[in-house]
């Protein structure tokens, strides 16, 4: 049985960045590197530049780029749960809370467009109060 020509090469991050080094430090002709490095297409060299040239040296590890989406991820949630503590305390500088009554009325008028959990914490109220209100009411 024959072995299949492999239609895609994967380099290592020595390779990659030893390409980035030979081009960019000592001024090495792109077509040198990839003879010299045994890389099928130049196209590669040109990406790599591009990408260290954005992220630096950390720009082939793959654990790097794990980590920096979920650190974005956990950012963007974060905004979102702060955005909605903002409109939160809005709603509830109009009622004018005093007690647990108007805080548990602010949370009924908001709980159609946000999650229980976020605005019993804005407003300092335990979640199983508030859903206990609900109940009775």
């Amino acid at each position: 049985m024959k072995k299949q020509k492999q239609l895609y090469s994967r380099y290592s991050k020595q390779t990659k960045l030893e390409a980035v080094r030979l081009v960019l430090e000592e001024d090495r002709p792109v077509q040198d590197v990839i003879k010299d490095l045994g890389i099928r297409h130049r196209d590669n060299v040109y990406e790599w530049i591009k990408k260290y040239k954005k992220e630096g040296p950390h720009a082939f590890d793959r654990s790097f780029e794990k980590v920096e989406e979920s650190k974005l991820l956990q950012v963007e949630k974060q905004v979102e749960e702060l955005k909605i503590e903002v409109e939160a305390l809005k709603t509830c500088l109009n009622f004018l809370l005093d007690g647990e009554e108007e805080k548990y009325q602010a949370i009924r008028t908001l709980e159609k467009h946000y999650p229980i959990d976020t605005l019993c914490n804005a407003l300092n109220v335990p979640k199983g109060e508030f859903l206990e209100y609900r109940q009775r009411a």
